[in-house]
């Protein structure tokens, strides 16, 4: 069974997240404030919003709720809105063509991604050979073709993929950390009630997944065909010039081999 996810307002305050991580990690309020080496009265009221969590305040709190490196995007995100947008890209895509001329121009598998959901936005063609199932819905379609929710519901996603379980569980944890806040909870809804028909959903959405397994980039992928299996290296990259290319762009390019790696997944 999934744990409770309590459905929290697109653009909700900052206290609504610390709130949703405190409870996620097992803490009071008293244990919280102690760790952050202040009053429980204070740290009830930036919980609630009634106090502004300063920068200060906000680094204590991340020391206090051992946040790793790559939710600090999370974070900013919501106390600073006007610095850093964390939510990236819409549905329908509002995609510019030199954009996709972009995107094409990779000679490797490219995706314009939303994040943290992860929907396809546009693919490129090399994209389009080496996962048709994972090609943008049109324009017209009522939701987004969206990435955990293919690998978890098309066989051919774990017949290709030999660290399938690794991957889709960097997904699925990811989703349920970062999507507080950020995800419309009707659309976060949907990808769940899809997801769920996998029985292994449930396991990866429950489990919490090490920092340095969470930044692991290896991707193994088996030639149909062969058998072999490839390794590749996935990197999501967002765009600093032009500063209003407002969606993620994720590539997988070859991994040299011999490429160190974390992944217990990986073959020797």
């Amino acid at each position: 069974m999934l744990d409770a996810l309590t459905p929290i307002p697109e653009q909700p305050l900052l206290g609504m997240y610390l709130r949703h991580r405190r409870e996620n990690q097992g803490l009071t309020q008293e244990e919280t404030a102690r760790r952050m080496f202040v009053s429980v009265s204070l740290y009830r009221k930036l919980e609630s919003g009634e106090r502004t969590v300063s920068a200060d305040r906000l680094e204590d709190w991340c020391a206090a709720m051992d946040v790793p490196m790559w939710m600090l995007e999370k974070v900013v995100s919501l106390a600073l809105p006007r610095v850093s947008t964390f939510a990236r890209g819409t549905w329908p895509p509002r995609l510019r063509q030199e954009d996709l001329d972009h995107l094409e121009a990779l000679p490797y598998p490219a995706y314009f991604h939303r994040f943290p959901e992860y929907e396809v936005l546009a693919a490129n063609r090399a994209a389009g050979g080496a996962f048709p199932w994972l090609a943008p819905a049109a324009p017209g379609a009522d939701r987004p073709v969206n990435v955990i929710e293919q690998f978890l519901t098309i066989p051919e996603a774990r017949e290709l993929l030999v660290n399938w379980d690794t991957i889709v569980h960097r997904l699925v944890f990811g989703l349920r950390v970062l999507s507080p806040g950020v995800v419309a909870p009707e659309r976060l809804a949907q990808i769940i009630e899809t997801c769920s028909v996998n029985p292994e959903f449930a396991r990866m959405w429950n489990t919490p997944m090490d920092e340095d397994l969470f930044n692991d980039s290896l991707v193994q992928v088996r030639n149909p065909a062969t058998g072999e299996i490839m390794s590749l290296t996935m990197r999501s990259y967002n765009a600093f010039h032009p500063q209003n290319c407002s969606y993620q762009l994720f590539m997988l390019t070859p991994r040299s081999p011999g490429t160190t790696t974390i992944d217990p997944c990986a073959a020797p």
